[in-house]
């Protein structure tokens, strides 16, 4: 994130010095020109792809042009503002780098920023004062003459910051940056200049170039999917989930009244195995009402999972679609008994069937019972529903939604 911050600051021309107390000159400059450069000419230079007239043709080729000339010319004034320097050997050396490197080239020659990455290089004690002591008068010299500093630091596992009390009381802004599967949430718990924000500010790795964007997870979005409980004669159970990042300080937790906590404690780690999601750093809030106080059913495995997957990505479960089955710690999904595929099928010959019930145009549940069911609802002249057979998890959720699996 501070390289990213690094090249877009010096490509408008502000000269900006990083301090490299802990990676290598030639490390730095190789992920700038392997993934930073790269992300930046095709996020703020796109392309435009597809079939197009020749007169067209001839302005979409002239438009790449200027703009592959525009983005050399961006990177040449990002390299011209950009200095990396590797010469400090931790923070005692701070102070006087800055007497004889920065104040010797004069003041037209000052950085507009600098970054230290990070203050516990070199492996510095977190509770060394006399090591803070040199930071805290760099600090002072850069304030004086009207640099700003950033400061990359570590945090410990709790997730405090790593280092004396006083290294907060000694900075203006904190930002916070945590770690949640793909995603990056920022924080800001301390601001001298305007608002906290203790909302987390969702960035996210983009692939493949492995650096910070904004993420569609900016604001949580509740989801909702429907489910089968057996002998329950009314309806259907819809069940709602709210998959959102906590707020600074808070620690992930879920919130889901008269369901057992620890099968959806289960649930979570069974969706966190599959294949590049994590979510057990997140907050849930679930709702499945489920009628009369009866006692949780195996069939709510399958919709609490989608609909929690649903609100994770944000993306819509296919209207009309209900799902039954109990999943496994092998992500299988677990067939149903003879006797519940017939109550099943039973619930579609009412003869004022609820609203949820006509809605229904797919069911999914375990693979093996999908022919059983789909005769069982023939016979029944039952002929408006597909039964869909899925012997995995992952094979469900690459079907419902490819785009977000691929």
């Amino acid at each position: 994130m501070a390289l990213q911050m690094a090249v877009d600051i010096a490509s408008a021309g502000r000269n900006v010095l990083y301090l490299a107390l802990e990676q290598s000159l030639s490390d730095l400059k190789d992920t700038i020109d392997a993934r930073i450069f790269p992300y930046r000419r095709e996020v703020v230079f796109p392309s435009q792809d597809g079939p197009q007239p020749f007169e067209k043709g001839l302005e979409k080729a002239k438009s790449i042009i200027e703009s592959q000339t525009r983005s050399e010319a961006e990177e040449d004034r990002a390299s011209k503002h950009l200095d990396i320097d590797s010469s400090v050997n931790g923070m005692e050396g701070l102070p006087d780098f800055f007497v004889r490197q920065v104040l010797r080239k004069g003041k037209s020659q000052y950085p507009d920023l600098i970054f230290v990455d990070s203050i516990q290089g070199f492996g510095s004690a977190p509770t060394s004062s006399k090591l803070y002591e040199n930071l805290y008068k760099f600090n002072r010299y850069a304030k004086e003459h009207r640099i700003t500093v950033i400061l990359i630091g570590h945090v410990t596992k709790g997730g405090a910051i790593a280092g004396p009390k006083t290294l907060e009381h000694n900075v203006d802004c904190v930002f916070y940056l945590r770690k949640a599967m793909r995603l990056r949430p920022l924080f800001v718990p301390k601001n001298r200049f305007g608002p906290e924000r203790h909302e987390p500010l969702s960035l996210i790795m983009s692939n493949p170039f492995g650096c910070l964007e904004k993420s569609k997870h900016a604001k949580a979005q509740a989801s909702s999917g429907y489910g089968y409980l057996p002998r329950y004669i009314d309806d259907f159970i819809e069940v709602q989930a709210l998959v959102k990042l906590p707020k600074f300080g808070e620690k992930p937790g879920t919130k889901a009244p008269y369901l057992p906590r620890q099968k959806l404690k289960q649930l979570i780690d069974i969706i966190s195995n599959l294949h590049d999601i994590d979510i057990s750093d997140m907050t849930f809030e679930i709702n499945c009402a489920i009628p009369g106080r009866r006692p949780y059913s195996e069939t709510l495995d399958l919709p609490l999972v989608m609909s929690i997957l649903s609100s994770y990505f944000q993306e819509m479960i296919p209207p009309g679609s209900l799902f039954v089955g109990e999943v496994d710690l092998f992500q299988k999904i677990r067939p149903l008994g003879d006797g519940q595929l017939h109550d099943l099928g039973d619930k579609f010959t009412e003869e004022i069937l609820p609203v949820n019930m006509r809605q229904v145009k797919q069911i999914f549940l375990s693979k093996g019972n999908e022919e059983a069911l789909q005769d069982i609802l023939y016979d029944k002249g039952v002929e408006f529903i597909e039964v869909i057979g899925v012997e995995y998890l992952e094979e469900l959720v690459e079907r419902i939604w490819p785009d977000i699996v691929e």
